[in-house]
């Protein structure tokens, strides 16, 4: 990576996703997504911290990963207004450290669009959740409305370029359930808020699956 990607990866690419990820139109979202997580929490994707203040009164302990350096600076002023304690880990969704079925909770929001391998982070993340723990997500996905997909089709390069990697054509949802996570609820709509992105390239879906009883 040249020297002037490396300043916008670590700089401004995470000052443009914090303004546009933290836009306080996405905020019943996440409360909703994060309103009954609980027990020993991981959150893959940290980002910036957005999803801090949404977290029920009782979680005050978060294991998070984050790989880049740039949201994680971003993050510290919310991780100490939020004042529990966070182990943070700088690395991908696609090995994650830990044991098996050692999480109650796993946590992502707005981060399949962007991983590069989808089916090994839901893998993962099936692996360190224990049998009927909860997977709380929030994702954008491919538009079910031809005209919408042909546009997406056609930004999805010069999106990916300037998005970190960012993919407008995934189908998160069918990854989850092809990831053998069951549905307890989902909710579908349009990420809301302003911003300087049109939201109607960015369908949704937000809600609560869960890990299989047996392995």
């Amino acid at each position: 990576m040249g020297a002037d990607m490396g300043f916008y990866s670590n700089w401004i690419l995470p000052w443009i996703c914090d303004r546009e990820l933290s836009d306080p139109a996405l905020h019943s979202i996440r409360r909703d997504v994060l309103r009954d997580v609980s027990g020993c929490v991981l959150e893959v994707g940290f980002g910036s911290g957005s999803n801090l203040p949404f977290y029920p009164a009782d979680v005050r302990r978060l294991v998070v990963v984050e790989p880049s350096a740039g949201m994680s600076r971003l993050a510290s002023k919310r991780i100490a207004e939020w004042g529990g304690e966070i182990e943070s880990h700088r690395l991908e969704g696609e090995r994650l450290p830990f044991e098996d079925a050692s999480f109650d909770s796993v946590v992502i929001t707005l981060t399949l669009c962007s991983v590069r391998d989808p089916a090994r982070v839901l893998t993962e993340i099936r692996r360190v959740l224990r049998p009927g723990g909860g997977y709380h997500f929030l994702e954008h996905v491919a538009s079910s409305k031809p005209r919408d997909c042909a546009w997406q089709r056609r930004l999805n390069g010069l999106n990916a370029a300037l998005g970190g990697g960012c993919q407008l054509l995934r189908d998160s949802e069918r990854a989850i359930a092809e990831a053998g996570f069951m549905f307890e609820r989902i909710e579908r709509g349009i990420l809301p808020g302003g911003g300087i992105i049109p939201r109607w390239l960015f369908p949704v879906v937000w809600g609560k699956a869960l890990a299989p009883a047996e392995r």
